[in-house]
């Protein structure tokens, strides 16, 4: 069978908005009452977009980047198939056998490199809380999807079908094979005793690879379960056309404007699925594990991207776009109270900022003990650090870098 753990991409994220300022009129024209951004004490960090700070230059890697993010925001996230499975328990991206192997077993490489795989996501969830590992309990339900770009149809189909008879010689002696009815095209095992299935169904130059349990070794339930994961998952693929090498090459850098306006701390940008990367609300979703709490806030604010910037050892810059001011300002507040419920000083002159501190238990689990929220228009983002100081300067920072982003 596959691997259920696998390494954790996981964003615990937490926001803040404000409202910025009044209107006054000048000579019959209107303009925004705004604080003047030169006044605030930015310390060290830069408050320009990033365009004027970092020219991309598309090859191959940097490509395989956003065509990984881009895929991450199409692969089925499990409340979706089952409000039962409350949390994600991570989210991988990979570009070659080896990233792939943290996922599938270990067997499966030497298969993906003669299909010449391209890139692929795998997302996990589970009904029960999972450990800081991102392993769910061993009587949890859980899922965990995998979805791989091969570079044609012929490829896909040849790829799926090797990736089960390899999983399946894994443990031939007692794995048996099972059909499921509505997918009678997937490639499916369990082992007769054990509350898992493995399932595996090329749809297009895609190859969807399943991992899925439930509470009792009940095969009706695993089947089932594999059926419903599937219809969630294919028509997400049909709305995705697959890229070939030089659409990978084209894949645009920023289309939404999201990067531009996250403060970046680091020196050297480049898209990365962890550290400088856009989603839409799927792709945010798969990356946060409290799926009943992130799904509410992101339904009742409208918010329809997502962006982070930094790396988590210096602590990430994260911003997202709701749907108008009021829904920023209350997504905020929300998110503010539940994670960082301890009230710490804000920072001086940046309208309406709020700033809270966290517990030891979530800062022994890479926290930072700080994080500060700002926001401008329909734009909230949070900044974090382990110095209430440097928090400040981040969250002015943050603060400048969306007043002046807005051509």
């Amino acid at each position: 069978m596959l691997s259920q753990r696998f390494r954790v991409t996981a964003l615990l994220v937490l926001t803040a908005a404000t409202v910025a300022g009044c209107g006054a009129t000048v000579q019959g024209s209107t303009h925004p009452g705004e604080i003047d951004v030169r006044t605030l004490d930015v310390g060290k960090y830069s408050t320009d977009p990033l365009e004027m700070r970092y020219a991309y230059s598309p090859d191959m890697a940097t490509g395989f980047e956003l065509a990984e993010q881009r895929l991450a925001d199409h692969v089925v996230n499990a409340g979706d198939v089952d409000p039962e499975f409350k949390y994600s328990t991570g989210v991988q991206a990979f570009k070659d056998s080896d990233g792939a192997t943290a996922v599938l077993a270990k067997v499966t490489a030497p298969i993906l490199d003669a299909a010449k795989m391209m890139f692929g996501v795998a997302v996990g969830h589970s009904v029960k809380q999972p450990d800081e590992f991102g392993k769910a309990p061993d009587d949890s339900p859980f899922t965990t999807v995998t979805v791989i770009q091969f570079p044609d149809a012929t490829a896909a189909s040849k790829a799926a079908a090797d990736l089960e008879n390899a999983d399946f010689g894994v443990a031939a002696d007692v794995n048996q094979h099972v059909s499921l009815s509505k997918y009678p095209d997937a490639h499916s095992h369990w082992r007769p005793g054990v509350a898992s299935i493995g399932s595996t169904l090329a749809h297009g130059n895609y190859v969807v690879d399943t991992y899925l349990g439930v509470s009792n070794p009940d095969l009706s339930k695993l089947t089932a379960l594999a059926e419903k994961v599937y219809d969630a998952q294919l028509p997400l693929l049909d709305s995705l056309p697959p890229l070939d090498r030089e659409g990978v090459l084209r894949l645009p850098f920023d289309a939404d404007g999201m990067l531009r306006r996250t403060l970046a701390t680091q020196v050297y940008f480049a898209p990365d699925f962890t550290n400088q990367a856009v989603a839409e609300p799927r792709g945010f979703l798969n990356r946060v594990s409290d799926q009943d709490f992130w799904r509410r806030a992101v339904t009742d604010s409208g918010m329809d991207r997502f962006a982070t910037s930094g790396a988590s050892y210096d602590g990430i810059s994260m911003l997202f776009r709701a749907r108008d001011a009021q829904a920023a300002e209350h997504l905020s507040a929300a998110v503010l109270e539940r994670g960082y419920s301890s009230v710490a000083d804000a920072p001086t002159g940046v309208p309406n900022a709020k700033c809270g501190e966290t517990s030891d238990k979530n800062r022994n689990s890479g926290a930072k003990r700080f994080r500060c929220m700002v926001s401008y228009r329909r734009y909230t983002a949070a900044v974090e650090s382990n110095q209430l100081a440097d928090a400040h300067q981040r969250a002015a920072a943050q603060y400048a870098l969306l007043a002046n982003s807005t051509w």
